[in-house]
């Protein structure tokens, strides 16, 4: 499954950018890609990556595996490696992280548990992320409204 996140429209049609749901796959697998490394694959590449499955062991191997072989078909250097980020970070159950919680309240509209439980891995994985970014933080305002606008 590969979701799709409304603010990322602009540039799904042909995948500029890497996807919040690929981000995902690369934190928890420990893959890092450049936008370069990303761009130099092809649509059907960067397609079919979007919808690898990341969620097994077995399936974090392939994914790895894929984006290293395309890595050295086109770079001619295997995939960075970095220390793969826990999904507990977004998986908590019993309480809203802090980053979260943190950038919610800069706009007065706090994330509550109830609404923490009711989404799924990769859409707490998003607020998470969107969250702690430093570069794009106006994106947690644009996941957070989908996500609630989705719920109702």
């Amino acid at each position: 499954m590969f979701y799709k996140f409304r603010y990322e429209t602009e540039f799904n049609p042909f995948l500029d950018r890497l996807p919040l749901h690929v981000r995902m796959k690369l934190d928890v697998t420990g893959v890092k890609l450049s936008l370069q490394d990303w761009l130099a694959f092809s649509i059907e590449e960067r397609t079919a990556i979007c919808h690898l499955p990341a969620d097994q062991e077995e399936e974090k191997q392939a994914f790895k595996d894929y984006t290293n072989f395309l890595c050295r078909k086109y770079r001619g250097t295997p995939a960075q490696v970095v220390r793969p980020i826990s999904p507990a970070l977004w998986e908590t159950s019993n309480q809203v992280p802090s980053p979260v919680l943190a950038r919610a309240g800069d706009n007065g509209t706090a994330v509550t548990l109830e609404e923490w439980l009711s989404w799924t891995s990769h859409q707490r994985y998003a607020l998470y992320k969107t969250a702690v970014s430093k570069s794009e933080p106006e994106k947690f305002f644009a996941v957070l409204d989908e996500l609630r606008q989705r719920s109702t």
